[in-house]
């Protein structure tokens, strides 16, 4: 419970470890980390995956759509599960990387944030992704997973299912009001700008703008100047999710995020 909401998470790993909060994007839900979660709590982390809300089974939806208001909420659930303390990591995807960006002038100062492809698009496209398959709610799982594997061909069984199920539990209400109320999106730098995020390591894991990563390298030079030369990373040949298509690839990037790595931007 956090903020009023009774949230649910995934969790992996020694409850008594280094703390690693996982964030997913719109319309997914805890389940797309079902393979990066146990990889990064083999670590010697403990790994908690939150379902964001009106998402997964974090079924109330408060109508915080703006991204400070949901780190809001997200810091109020990791100070009751105990995360709140010293050397928590935070990783987020898309819109849970525009939330991770918001924690600190939340009042929740990780270690160590890292976004994975954090949008930095405008609000035509998402107004596009709104009418994509990937982003609408299904009554049962059966239909879902037919529709989720038609758009997806390349994807795993598992990450299928994780895709499938999170567009039964979706709260429709919500997914429209993060992706068309947020005006254009520009990676959470606006928020990164706040002056408790000043100090805090930050890094960037994105996809490749190619084949649908949805970091342009136009805006790669704000990021370049915000996190570092060495902190952003690309994983070529992987789009806006890079967990799903390239999961050891996007797992080794994570991981030298965490531990702070030395490495050149790709």
């Amino acid at each position: 419970m956090g903020a009023g909401i009774a949230f649910s998470s995934l969790a992996w790993g020694d409850p008594f470890a280094r703390p690693l909060l996982l964030l997913h994007g719109v319309t997914s839900s805890a389940a797309t980390w079902w393979r990066l979660g146990p990889a990064l709590a083999a670590t010697g982390r403990r790994v908690i995956a939150v379902d964001l809300p009106g998402h997964g089974l974090t079924g109330q939806w408060t109508g915080h759509h703006r991204f400070r208001d949901n780190a809001s909420d997200v810091a109020a659930f990791a100070a009751a599960a105990g995360l709140a303390r010293a050397g928590l990591q935070v990783i987020g995807h898309s819109w849970g990387a525009m939330t991770a960006a918001a924690l600190p002038a939340a009042g929740l100062l990780p270690e160590t944030i890292v976004l994975l492809d954090p949008p930095a698009v405008p609000l035509k496209a998402f107004e596009a992704m709104a009418a994509d398959p990937d982003s609408r709610s299904f009554d049962t799982i059966d239909e879902a997973i037919v529709a989720v594997r038609a758009h997806n061909p390349a994807w795993q069984d598992g990450d299928v299912r994780a895709k499938a199920e999170a567009l039964t539990q979706l709260d429709p209400e919500a997914a429209l009001a993060v992706l068309l109320r947020n005006g254009d999106w520009d990676g959470g730098l606006a928020d990164l700008a706040h002056p408790a995020a000043m100090g805090i390591p930050l890094w960037v894991v994105r996809g490749d703008p190619a084949v649908g990563g949805l970091l342009p390298d136009a805006a790669l030079p704000a990021f370049l100047a915000r996190a570092g030369r060495d902190h952003v990373l690309t994983i070529r040949g992987a789009a806006h999710s890079p967990q799903r298509i390239h999961p050891v690839e996007t797992t080794a990037a994570l991981l030298r995020a965490l531990e702070g790595w030395a490495a050149r931007a790709g």
